[in-house]
This record gives structure tokens, C-alpha cells and sequence, in this order.
């Protein structure tokens, strides 16, 4: 087991595996433990009246490499020994949100077009002609999409949030990721047989082929019976369901088999390009990090070095023993030793919301001798449910709209934050056991968790019968 170090300003050491010493120093108060125990983290001694000076210190040479990926990536923290020997010190795989982040986009984007319809339509009635918006491909230009930002922004954080859990010296420490390119026109079609065969569409689309058109020709009529009459395209998976327009998401069917399909009556497997979604992100990303390596000081491993690495040792296929085998790659190892090894699983966890953060109480208005409000807001917001609006009200009572008063909108600044007893992500302990809280029930009452279900048999437990013993950090330990 190793204790890692830090002086009274903060400075990492190195790590130590001196239990005597750090027991010592513990009894007369010279230091304190930060981490281990039920937070899962590694433990770090906080040293109170000493100081490292870098000049003096023994040179060691550590690692901390990530095996890149979309929805788990690996991570380890490794040591470099004299004799030729990898030791790890810390490893574990990050269960990435990145994969939420379309849909969470999908929503924004829907509130945003019956926003703007509703701004058209209230434009027209006033007799006056919409402003014409481009599209926001076209207004913003060309950016990266949101996915790819999220991604690469996860494995930047990734590296200095190991940098906190186990600190270590700057000037000893090496970073390195695995740099890995997968051909999807390979996966999805076979390579071709001449070079010049990536300018052809593999699917044998005509050049300027309208998608329908080249649908109906390729499927040549019903998929399920055959028939050629009252054709009609069908979306393997649904646009609701982030499906796309292209050709391997659509077949052909007759109105009766369509009927069938949306019935449930037939099922069809979902064969479209969203399968090669993972590894379309990981290039994406990969390519990101290799053109910042130099500013971020990064060293890319070509993804056949750390597998021939990994063979060579005999690791086991895993994220975490992938990132290990990259720093093996780096170094040329010839024994990797796990023995002392803290093995820590992240889960990456939303720390700001929009309702936290942006949350806006509604303009409201009352009736005299009435407590509760008749009507919220002039017209009716996306989200407002069944609660009229003024202008509903004034339809439904026309004779009471002179007697309303109005309490204006007000701006709140992480309101439900700072009234709600817990966020997702948050750490708190239940009779000595530590869990990971995923939301709240019950107006408040009850923590949920699936971490809860070997200790009491359920996924929640009252508010009141636990305590509160970290707030969401972005990336959690779990159990």
C-alpha cells in the first residue's frame, strides 16, 4: 500500500509505503490524512512544518496515461523502476457522460424551435413579416460540435483530476494517451480493392441520387413482402431517437407492412450507423489531442505499440490495463508489478444545470381572496404544464381580468442547489457506508441510488437517516 505525500504548501512528494514513519507522524500531529477510507480516494499525509525543495529530491520517473474512449476511458498511474520494471500505483476506468450529451442537445434544440416558431406565429399576427435567422450551421460557422468539445474536454480533466488525487512532482511526471484511428469505411463496407476506391460511394449511390430514389431502387420494392405498390420510406431508427436521414437508416416498405412495423407487429433490426458512433468520436478526439500534444504536453502511443506492449506482458483486455500498457509502450517494460495497486472506478456526474443555474421564477397573477395564482406568465411556456397563461385565462374568464394583480418575474440564482438536500454526484454515508447519490424522491424525502441496493435491499433511504459527506466533485469515485 502507498501513501502519497504533500508538504505544508502544498507540494506533492513522493509516494511511501513507511507505515511506521506515517503513523509517527500522525500520533505527535505533524500531518493529517486526506482521503482513503469509506471516500474511496487514495490517502494522501498532509504534512504541517515540513517542505519539499524540487532541487533535493530523488529522481523518479512516473506515468499517468489514459486509454481514449467515448463512454469508459482508462487511466493509470504508473512507476518506472530501475530494473526494468512497470509498478502501478493507481488505475481504473472513468464512466464518461459524454454519450448524454446529444439528447440533452436534441431537447435544447426543440425548445428552441417552437420558441422561434412562436415568435413567428405572434410576428404574423401583429402584420408585420418574421426576421429571416440562418440556420446556426451557418451563423456560428464552422465549430465543433458539442459531443466532440465534451469529449475532449473530459480528458483534459481527467489528467489534473489525477493530478489531485494522487499529486506527484510535475518535473518527474510523464503524460501520454493512446492515439488510435479506426477506418469506419473498413468496418462498415470492407476495405476496396484499388486506392481509388474511397471516392466511390461503397453503397452505389448515383452523384446527385436523391436519397428516396436511391432507397427504393436498392431495396427494389417492400423489404418484408415484396410489394412495389404504395411505397413509403421507413426510419430504422426514429429522428425522436437521434436516427439520422441517411441511407442506412431508411428502408422501404408498403403502407400495409409500415402500419405493421409502427404497430409492433413487425420487428426490423436497427442496422444504421450509429453503431460506429463510438469509434467515429474517438478518432475525433484523438485527432484533437494529437494537435494540442505540444501545448499540453502530452506524448500520443500509436494504439499498435500499447498492443503489441500488452501482448508481450500478458495484460488482460481492460481500460484501465489498455492505459497501462501505454505507459509500458513509453517505456519498454518487461514486468508490470499491480501488487500495491489502488484500483479507483470514476463516474463522471452533470455539476451545472441550466434550472440551477439559470432558473427564472414565472410572472405570476392572483385573484383577491385567492392564495394561489390563477395564471402564470402573458403566454404559455414550453415547459409550464397545465397552468393557464393570461391569455388562456382571459378566454376562460373575461369578466375577472381587470381584477388580477401580477407579481413580476424574478430572476433566481441556483435556487434549487441551495434548497435541495442533494445533486446527483453527491457522496454521503448511511450507517458508516459510503454511496454515490443519483437523485431525489419524493419532494425531497429520500436519496436514490443504485449503490443502496446490497446494504438495505432498495435503491433509496430517507434524507434523515443520512449525512452529507462530499459534494458532487464532476468525477466521483464509485463503489
Amino acid at each position: 500500500m502507498f501513501v502519497f505525500v504533500m508538504d505544508q504548501y502544498g507540494r506533492p512528494g513522493h509516494p511511501t509505503r513507511r507505515m511506521d514513519w506515517v503513523r509517527k507522524q500522525l500520533k505527535r500531529k505533524r500531518a493529517k490524512l486526506v482521503g482513503g477510507g469509506i471516500s474511496g480516494k487514495p490517502a494522501v499525509l498532509v504534512l504541517r512544518e515540513q517542505s519539499f525543495n524540487r532541487n533535493e529530491t530523488v529522481n523518479r520517473q512516473f506515468f499517468v496515461t489514459l486509454d481514449t474512449g467515448f463512454r469508459n476511458i482508462g487511466y493509470a498511474v504508473t512507476e518506472w523502476l530501475v530494473n526494468g520494471t512497470l509498478r502501478v500505483l493507481l488505475k481504473g476506468t472513468l464512466a464518461a457522460r459524454t454519450p448524454e450529451i446529444r439528447g440533452l442537445m436534441d431537447e435544447r434544440a426543440m425548445y428552441r424551435r417552437t420558441r422561434r416558431y412562436n415568435r413567428r406565429v405572434n410576428v404574423k399576427k401583429k402584420g408585420q413579416s418574421p426576421k429571416h435567422r440562418p440556420p446556426r450551421y451557418e451563423s456560428r460557422g464552422k465549430r465543433d460540435s458539442v459531443t466532440l468539445k465534451h469529449g475532449l474536454e473530459t480528458h483534459r480533466n481527467l489528467y489534473a483530476r489525477l493530478a489531485r488525487l494522487v499529486p506527484l512532482p510535475n518535473h518527474q511526471v510523464t503524460q501520454g494517451f493512446e492515439s488510435v484511428f479506426f477506418d469506419l469505411r473498413a468496418l462498415a463496407h470492407g476495405k476496396p480493392r484499388t486506392g481509388s476506391g474511397y471516392q466511390v460511394s461503397p453503397l452505389g449511390k448515383g452523384t446527385g441520387e436523391k436519397t428516396h430514389r436511391f432507397v427504393v431502387r436498392r431495396d427494389g420494392g417492400c423489404v418484408i413482402c415484396g410489394s412495389r405498390d404504395r411505397l413509403q420510406d421507413h426510419h430504422l431508427r426514429k429522428r425522436s431517437k437521434q436516427g439520422s436521414d441517411r441511407a442506412s437508416n431508411r428502408v422501404t416498405l408498403c403502407e400495409d407492412c409500415h402500419a405493421d412495423v409502427h404497430a409492433g407487429l413487425i420487428a426490423l433490426p436497427i442496422t444504421d450507423g450509429t453503431q460506429w458512433r463510438d469509434a467515429s468520436a474517438v478518432n475525433a478526439v484523438c485527432g484533437k489531442l494529437r494537435k494540442q500534444s505540444m501545448v499540453l504536453n502530452i506524448v500520443p502511443v500509436p494504439v499498435v505499440q500499447s498492443v503489441a506492449a500488452r501482448r508481450r506482458l500478458g495484460l488482460e483486455k481492460t481500460h484501465a490495463l489498455d492505459a497501462v500498457s501505454v505507459a509500458a509502450a513509453m517505456t519498454g517494460a518487461g514486468r508490470v508489478d499491480q501488487q500495491d495497486a489502488v484500483n479507483l472506478d470514476l463516474t463522471q456526474y452533470r455539476r451545472h444545470r441550466r434550472a440551477h443555474i439559470h432558473a427564472q421564477r414565472d410572472r405570476r397573477y392572483y385573484l383577491p381572496g385567492v392564495s394561489a395564482p390563477v395564471a402564470h406568465n402573458r403566454r404559455k411556456r414550453c415547459d409550464q404544464g397545465d397552468v393557464d397563461s393570461l391569455a388562456e385565462f382571459r378566454k376562460k374568464r373575461p369578466a375577472d381580468v381587470g381584477r388580477l394583480t401580477v407579481r413580476k418575474s424574478v430572476r433566481l440564482y441556483t435556487p434549487n442547489r441551495a434548497k435541495a438536500p442533494a445533486v446527483g454526484g453527491d457522496v454521503w454515508t448511511w450507517r458508516g457506508k459510503s454511496f454515490v447519490v443519483q437523485g431525489i424522491k419524493n419532494r425531497g424525502r429520500y436519496l436514490h441510488s443504485a449503490e443502496l441496493q446490497p446494504l438495505v435491499e432498495k435503491t433509496y433511504v430517507p434524507v434523515s437517516q443520512a449525512k452529507r459527506y462530499l459534494r458532487n466533485t464532476g468525477m466521483v469515485p464509485c463503489r
